[in-house]
């Protein structure tokens, strides 16, 4: 009877790496060249990960175009990232609809609260404060795919029927089986024994921007690659947001300039009203009753 083979013991994030042991006696560059190897590895686990984030993608669309929210949860690190991402949403794509919770609440961001991803009943807590509802989904970060605040925050999730994502990177993760959709991505043990902050963390950013892009692109909020619900708080995003409309309306940068203004700063209203030639009232009307502001620009741009 010929023997199995077996199977490669699949390492995580907390184990030894033997590339990096001794890694104290190593000079300056010998120590860069070990982590920038061991970071080599992260595009991949990703890639290889894409038909699950594709799933979990496949959930997120229909729940934010029907006013549900992205909700991000986690402790530590993975918790710092949700929010990191969750905040950038506003400006890029001009969206309220991604929220990030961290274990420990804003102070967390600045200072570690490690207690804080031991308790379960905290993770409920923030979920109810948030008012969190079967409309939303819950998307729970951990490396390790084990933090209590994390597991109970998608145990919250289920009991009231949202949709869950698990994005860890142990392929065993409780957590993996606590969800809709487990993104587990397998990087291997960090240069830094334990020290998630570093592969982990860098392939959970990764994912959390392919996951709240490749969305808000599915929503309309991109056209071509130009954000166009981006938020003008400055004057150098006034100054790409004119740009933006002479490229997708063929205008001119002073009519550019004039309709964002006329627009109050809003860009896809002006956008809206150089393309469907209505007033600024008529095209936040559209707007507010869900157009979709890319689909527009690209039929205009086809005729």
């Amino acid at each position: 009877m010929r023997k199995q083979k077996k199977r490669p013991c699949l390492q995580i994030t907390e184990q030894e790496n033997p590339a990096s042991v001794a890694l104290d006696t190593k000079s300056t560059p010998e120590i860069l060249r070990i982590i920038n190897r061991e970071d080599r590895k992260i595009a991949p686990a990703v890639a290889r990960a894409i038909p699950h984030i594709t799933r979990a993608i496949e959930i997120i669309v229909p729940a934010l175009a029907e006013g549900g929210r992205l909700v991000y949860l986690g402790a530590g690190t993975s918790g710092r990232l949700g929010v990191l991402d969750a905040a950038e949403c506003v400006p890029t794509f001009g969206t309220d609809q991604v929220i990030g919770i961290l274990a420990g609440g804003p102070r967390a961001m600045l200072k570690p609260v490690e207690r804080a991803e031991d308790d379960s009943q905290l993770a409920v807590r923030d979920l109810k404060r948030i008012k969190f509802t079967r409309r939303d989904v819950l998307v729970g970060i951990s490396a390790s795919g084990r933090t209590p605040y994390t597991l109970a925050g998608l145990k919250y999730a289920r009991r009231v029927r949202a949709k869950t994502i698990a994005l860890t990177c142990n392929p065993d993760a409780p957590m993996n089986r606590m969800a809709d959709v487990a993104i587990a991505l397998i990087v291997g043990p960090e240069v830094i024994a334990g020290s998630t902050r570093m592969k982990a963390g860098t392939a959970q950013k990764l994912v959390l921007n392919m996951l709240s892009t490749a969305t808000m692109v599915r929503l309309g909020k991109v056209f071509s690659n130009w954000m166009i619900h981006m938020r003008l708080n400055n004057a150098k995003l006034r100054r790409r947001a004119e740009g933006i409309l002479m490229k997708a309306t063929g205008v001119s940068v002073a009519r550019a300039s004039r309709v964002i203004k006329e627009a109050d700063n809003q860009l896809p209203v002006a956008a809206l009203m150089l393309v469907k030639g209505v007033s600024k009232r008529q095209a936040m009307h559209l707007i507010q009753s869900g157009v979709n502001v890319a689909a527009l620009l690209r039929e205009a741009q086809q005729r």
